[in-house]
């Protein structure tokens, strides 16, 4: 008893070139339209890398010029941080303290609101983050964000793509199984009569 043919032997009996009479066109068309996705799923992984790698470049840039423009001052607390519970969609809760601080820097004065750490107290002191214009910034961005960026954005293309070329496999292969089938029950109706009426 022959062992059932591998899956790479199966694949190649199913290339659309071959000469076999028992291939329908409709299955070389499959295979074409399969040949087709595989190379642009191929072809998607160089692409993605490309874009990735650019995407990286051009976020590691912008988070350098950004923190570039961030001045870290101490600040003072100088009100009773206030503990504020949120609780997100799926209800789990997190809690912060925010209270009021102060710095002074340059000969300039400011207030903001801010987080601050739990066990915090007046008079305390934290830090402030501030921009060129001394207004009130976020802290610096980590340049672990930048590769993020990179990642997110080759492997966004990547799996587009290669959920558009195995839905474009499928999709053709079901849509001309669904015209064989057509095909065949009309024949088979045609062939077909009722009990009794033969002649």
């Amino acid at each position: 008893m022959s062992e059932y043919p591998s899956v790479s032997t199966r694949l190649w009996r199913r290339r659309p070139w071959r000469t076999s009479s028992l291939m329908r066109a409709s299955d070389r068309v499959e295979a074409l339209v399969w040949l087709f996705a595989i190379i642009v799923m191929l072809v998607a992984v160089p692409v993605a890398g490309a874009a990735g790698t650019a995407g990286y470049t051009a976020a590691a840039s912008r988070i350098r010029v950004e923190n570039a423009t961030k001045v870290a001052v101490p600040a003072t607390i100088t009100t009773k941080p206030e503990r504020i519970v949120t609780v997100d969609a799926y209800g789990s809760t997190t809690e912060r303290f925010d209270a009021t601080v102060r710095w002074d820097q340059n000969g300039r004065s400011g207030t903001t609101t801010t987080e601050v750490p739990d066990k915090s107290a007046t008079g305390d002191e934290v830090r402030v983050w501030l921009d060129r214009g001394g207004n009130v910034t976020t802290p610096p961005v980590r340049a672990i964000n930048a590769a993020s960026s990179g990642i997110g954005i080759g492997l966004t293309i990547l799996v587009t793509v290669w959920s558009c070329a195995v839905l474009l496999g499928y999709g053709t292969g079901g849509l001309l199984r669904a015209g064989r089938y057509a095909a065949l029950d009309r024949e088979w109706r045609g062939m077909s009569r009722p009990v009794g009426q033969d002649s």
